[in-house]
């Protein structure tokens, strides 16, 4: 019985400890330099585009005294030059198309709380229905130009909401055995694995055909583009959700800076007879959001059922026409009025 417990010793100790050997073996093949992302826990280390120093210069000169922060829902809306002139303050832009949540909170936190802006006073951030709490998750990339070298509060809210209770076991591991460096030189070996096996001297060529011909991506069957899909009832528990979202260190790092946020919930795209359906369980979501960001100190305003925005100022999906922006950003400015004193 005392050798079988010694020999179930010995090969859970050498299941933990061989594996480290790999650490070796990693610093020694081509990858070994390729950088530890600024998300450690749920990317692989990679190449990564250089944090956006330009952009940061270029907001810290303007000096603004508040910034609009979102994706194209804002920029199609908000002109920030028509929006300065009729506020008598100085408002910048810091739109990207497509974003998520998590670019924004980058912004907010890199561009604008930590970017010695002595004369701001508030950040305005635009979004749709449920966004602020159920887009959590980001592609690898997508978030290189607004992210530090670290950033360790976004790294543990994504790591949770991908990894669940298991988060912090999957981030210690990874340190420990470094697998995710073992997978650039095992895995692309593996790829070609089969290729070798059947004709080992075109083995390259059979790899690129399959990733440049057979599955390029002008090769995949056509499918019809669609906008940000609309919420389902399930996604729309604001309680369950909001502690695992990005909300609550958007408000702590504006407050911790002292700046003022403003929610702005846009209308999606009206129908011919009035505004956009909208079920009960998102009508109580927006509700519950509001108590909630209003309890933090921020501002809050839906757009929703608002009648001096008709389906005649949209261009396709949810955005404006041109006409549409200059006629929104003018009414912003007066509805608003209070916010920018």
């Amino acid at each position: 019985m005392r050798g079988q417990v010694l020999s179930l010793g010995a090969v859970l100790a050498g299941t933990l400890i061989i594996p480290l050997g790999l650490r070796a073996v990693n610093g020694a093949l081509p990858g070994a330099a390729v950088r530890e992302s600024y998300l450690p826990t749920v990317e692989t280390p990679r190449p990564r585009e250089p944090f956006d120093q330009e952009a940061a210069t270029a907001v810290r000169e303007a000096q603004p005294q508040f910034v609009v922060i979102g994706d194209s829902m804002a920029g199609i809306r908000i002109d920030p030059r028509q929006l300065s002139r009729q506020t008598n303050t100085g408002v910048v832009g810091l739109y990207q198309q497509g974003s998520p949540v998590a670019y924004w909170y980058l912004v907010l936190k890199n561009l604008v709380a930590e970017n010695e802006l002595k004369n701001l006073r508030g950040a305005i951030l635009f979004f749709r229905d449920d966004q602020l709490t159920t887009q959590v998750q980001v592609a690898p990339g997508s978030l290189d130009r607004v992210a530090r070298e670290r950033e360790p509060e976004l790294d543990r809210i994504l790591a949770a909401e991908k990894l669940g209770a298991f988060s912090d076991v999957h981030r210690t591991a990874r340190r420990l055995y470094q697998f995710d460096r073992t997978r650039l030189w095992l895995e692309p070996r593996l790829n070609r694995w089969p290729a070798e096996m059947v004709e080992p001297a075109r083995a390259d060529d059979f790899v690129d055909a399959i990733n440049n011909r057979l599955f390029a991506l002008d090769q995949l069957r056509n499918f019809e583009g669609t906008d940000l899909a609309a919420s389902t009832d399930d996604s729309l528990d604001f309680a369950a959700n909001v502690e695992r979202s990005l909300l609550p260190e958007i408000l702590r790092i504006a407050a911790a800076h002292q700046i003022r946020l403003a929610f702005i919930r846009v209308q999606r795209r009206p129908t011919p007879d009035g505004p956009p359906p909208q079920s009960d369980a998102l009508e109580k979501y927006s509700e519950d959001l509001k108590a909630y960001v209003t309890a933090n100190g921020a501002y809050y305003h839906d757009d929703w059922g608002d009648p001096e925005e008709p389906l005649s100022l949209y261009a396709d999906g949810d955005h404006l026409t041109a006409a549409g922006r200059v006629r929104y950003t003018e009414l912003f400015a007066r509805r608003h009025a209070r916010f920018f004193q």
